[in-house]
C-alpha cells in the first residue's frame, strides 16, 4: 500500500515541527519574563539601558534575562530529541541546548534596540504605537525579534534557506498568538 504522504510531504511536515520546537525555548522565555515584569522580580535589574535612546522600557533586566531563561528552556530539547529518531538535529548535548538557547535569547532581545531607537527618534511613546502607520510599526514590532531568532538559529544550526524561512514565519505566528495570550492573561498591556 503507497504512503499517504510523499517524501516531500513527510520532509516539510519534519520541517515545521522542527521549527515549532525551535520556538519552544524563546516562547517560554520570552512569557517567563512577562511574568518577572509583571511581579517586578529581580527589580535591581530593572533600570533602564539608556532612556533617551530607548525609552525607560528596555532595561538591564530584559537584556539579561531573556537570553538567561530562553537557553534554560532550551533544555526542554533534551527530552524532546529522545522521541524522534536519529535524523533529528536538536543539540544532544547539555551545552549545545544551553549556546543555542542563548543565542536565541540574544536574538530575540538585541534587534529590539534599533527599533525601539527609531521609535523614540520620531516621537512615539515606550509601549505605544502611533495612529498614523499603525500597522507599519506592529509589523515592526514583530518581524524585528523574528529576524534576530531566525538569525541566531540559521548560524547556529547552519540551516539551509528554506528551514530559515519557515522558522521566520514559525515565529511570527507564534508571537502573535502568544502576545494575545498575554495580553488576555493581563501580562501585557497591549495586544501588540
Amino acid at each position: 500500500m503507497a504512503s499517504l504522504y510523499s517524501i516531500s510531504e513527510a520532509s516539510m511536515w519534519y520541517d515545521m515541527l522542527y521549527a515549532w520546537y525551535l520556538m519552544i525555548p524563546v516562547i517560554l522565555g520570552g512569557c517567563s519574563h512577562m511574568i518577572i515584569v509583571k511581579y517586578n522580580h529581580f527589580s535591581a535589574l530593572n533600570v533602564p539601558l539608556a532612556v533617551s535612546c530607548f525609552g525607560a522600557n528596555k532595561t538591564w533586566r530584559g537584556l539579561l534575562l531573556v537570553p538567561l531563561l530562553t537557553a534554560l528552556f532550551a533544555l526542554l530539547w533534551l527530552p524532546i530529541g529522545q522521541l524522534h529518531s536519529p535524523r533529528e538535529i536538536l543539540p544532544i548535548l547539555i551545552e549545545e541546548c544551553y549556546f543555542a538557547g542563548l543565542l536565541a535569547g540574544f536574538g530575540y532581545i538585541l534587534p529590539e534596540l534599533p527599533n525601539s531607537w527609531l521609535k523614540r527618534k520620531l516621537g512615539i511613546p515606550p509601549g505605544k504605537l502611533p495612529v498614523r502607520n499603525r500597522a507599519f510599526f506592529i509589523f515592526g514590532d514583530q518581524i524585528d525579534s523574528a529576524i534576530g531568532v531566525t538569525l541566531a538559529y540559521t548560524l547556529y544550526f547552519k540551516l539551509p534557506a528554506t528551514s530559515a524561512a519557515l522558522i521566520f514565519v514559525i515565529f511570527l505566528l507564534s508571537a502573535f498568538v502568544v502576545k494575545q495570550l498575554l495580553y488576555l492573561l493581563a501580562l501585557k498591556k497591549t495586544r501588540f
